[in-house]
């Protein structure tokens, strides 16, 4: 019996004492039981603890998150440890109480005692401890308190150092250096008997925790920071920047002053090119509007009496010349040449202007209109229904060489093509009153400003003074065409001009076209001596044209076959 109450009495002061060494290990207190290090002093010891545990810190990263979900696991062992042991304990407490005297089972709470009271205390200390890092760790103390309850009812003290070895294995998975144990007296180092208790000397929990619990709460102060979103700018304020401005530097308000002056000119030159093909677009369909009321009444003649004294008196206009006469009476007529752009509405004004970048509508256009040279008269019929005038002799009409070959761009083709001329050689022109139709006998470059001895202002020749006079006129005519053809020409046979402007020439601004066509006589077939013609050998062009052709001269005695009489070809 006595042997069973000292046994008792020794067993509770050894629990209470691994319970005290626990505290000490936790609070960081100085170890009372004598213990030593193996081939270590005190100073080594010290200094290893101190390197330990900053080799810790360091080589570990763990957050208070993991050390508590260790802790956690490590009390959760503990605490199905202590069960397994208290039940174990239990069972051999009731076979004891049946073969032992019942005076132990009075004396064994009054011994154990003491060590509920440590536990109790170590678990106020550690839940204060805990709290330091977070506020949930008190549930963690409260259940370390049940353990050593748990313990107390019949665990052991090695149950709850073994809790704390699992609760820092996590910690020594990772350390590759050998671990040093310290062992209490009377044990040797190297024996197969477990130590009553062995804690690691780098393992220090309370310092790992507090590690720990300043790592969270760094966490928790230094948020990452949100990217501060940039302020996006209004359009004035984008428009704004594209201008030079205060704090910009010199080669900043030169790029800004390009930049700002391309704009313009893009913009500027876009306008200007989007004008011109907006005009053409224009002008084309205002001329085929005009025209298809003019096509109606196409094959329909003037009214008109007979013939008294060789005057003709006309009773009325054709009537789609009314009908275009009605809405802008400077018309005269309307010229055409088959097969070609050209179908348009023929005006006459003042001066030789007014319809360069006017329609027939009085509205701006840079196609402008087709129109007669002021100083020509063409039918011009008086209010009683005859003539005013005598027609001129040669009549001139201008129109503006366009790029789509509106008005007259397609005459560029007589120069630029060789069969251009047998396939459109018939211009049909008519007038208020009458159908007329003309066949072309030359077409030729000129300089418009030619001083020179090459000078031919065949615009300026609208009548004839006498039979010598024509035929000088034409004859020189023929000297420049760029075709020969078997055509001839009369005194008396009254002559059409058609002039445009022409890049033939180094000036451009200067280069002119010309159509030159005498009108088909009564009975005359209009394609007669049109066709089968023939580059001009010696054409006679302006000196303008030399000057960029030096290898080129004109003979003024080579061969050439002059219109008129046969007396006149003699001279």
């Amino acid at each position: 019996m006595s042997e069973k109450i000292t046994d008792g009495s020794s067993e509770a002061q050894r629990r209470a004492e691994k319970i005290k060494a626990i505290r000490r290990s936790i609070r960081g207190e100085a170890e009372v039981a004598p213990m030593t290090y193996e081939n270590k002093s005190d100073i080594e010891r010290s200094e290893s603890m101190a390197d330990r545990i900053a080799r810790v810190k360091e080589k570990h990263s763990a957050t208070a998150a993991d050390i508590l979900d260790e802790l956690d696991k490590a009390i959760a062992r503990e605490k199905a440890d202590a069960q397994r042991i208290a039940e174990e304990q239990a069972e051999a407490a009731a076979r004891a109480k049946e073969n032992a005297s019942p005076d132990i089972s009075d004396i064994l709470p009054s011994l154990e005692t003491p060590a509920h009271e440590e536990l109790q205390e170590l678990a106020e200390e550690i839940t204060e401890d805990f709290t330091e890092v977070s506020g949930d760790i008190t549930g963690y103390a409260e259940d370390f308190t049940e353990v050593g309850e748990a313990a107390d009812a019949g665990g052991s003290a090695t149950d709850t150092a073994y809790a704390y070895e699992a609760e820092t294995e996590s910690v020594a998975e990772d350390e590759d250096e050998e671990t040093m144990v310290f062992t209490p007296v009377g044990q040797t180092a190297g024996t197969e008997e477990v130590p009553e208790y062995y804690p690691y000397e780098d393992k220090a929990p309370e310092p790992i925790i507090r590690a720990a619990a300043e790592t969270t709460s760094q966490e928790k102060v230094k948020k990452p920071s949100k990217k501060k979103k940039k302020k996006k700018k209004t359009f004035k304020q984008r428009l704004l920047d594209l201008f030079p401005k205060k704090g910009d530097g010199l080669g900043e308000r030169i790029r800004k002053i390009v930049f700002l002056g391309s704009v313009v000119a893009i913009v500027v030159c876009g306008y200007i090119v989007g004008d011109y093909y907006y005009d053409l677009w224009s002008s084309k369909r205002k001329t085929k509007d005009l025209m298809e009321i003019y096509e109606v009444y196409e094959n329909d003649e003037a009214p008109k009496e007979e013939p008294e004294d060789d005057r003709v008196r006309y009773l009325d206009m054709l009537p789609g010349a009314r009908k275009l006469w009605d809405q802008n009476h400077d018309i005269v007529g309307v010229i055409s040449i088959p097969d070609t752009p050209i179908y348009n509405p023929v005006m006459q004004a003042e001066d030789n202007y007014k319809y360069l970048d006017r329609k027939f509508d009085l509205t701006e256009n840079i196609a402008g209109e087709i129109f007669l040279d002021y100083r020509n008269h063409f039918d011009d019929v008086g209010e009683d229904g005859y003539l005013r005038y005598k027609n001129s002799d040669n009549l001139v009409i201008y129109g503006h060489n366009m790029y789509d070959d509106q008005m007259f761009g397609c005459l560029k083709y007589y120069n630029w093509r060789e069969d251009y001329y047998g396939l459109h050689p018939v211009i049909n022109l008519r007038s208020n009153y009458e159908n007329y139709k003309y066949k072309i006998f030359a077409f030729f470059i000129l300089d418009a400003e030619d001083e020179t001895d090459t000078k031919f202002d065949c615009w300026n020749k609208l009548d004839f003074d006498s039979e010598d006079d024509f035929y000088n006129f034409v004859n020189e005519a023929k000297r420049r065409s760029i075709r020969l053809n078997k055509v001839d020409v009369k005194y008396g046979d009254p002559l059409l001009t058609l002039s445009t402007c022409n890049t033939t020439l180094a000036d451009e601004e200067r280069g002119r076209i010309i159509i030159m066509a005498r009108r088909v006589r009564d009975g005359e077939d209009p394609m007669e001596g049109t066709q089968d013609s023939v580059r001009n050998p010696n054409i006679k062009w302006p000196n303008l044209y030399y000057e960029n052709h030096s290898d080129e001269r004109y003979d003024p005695n080579g061969p050439f076959e002059p219109y008129g009489p046969t007396e006149a070809k003699n001279k």
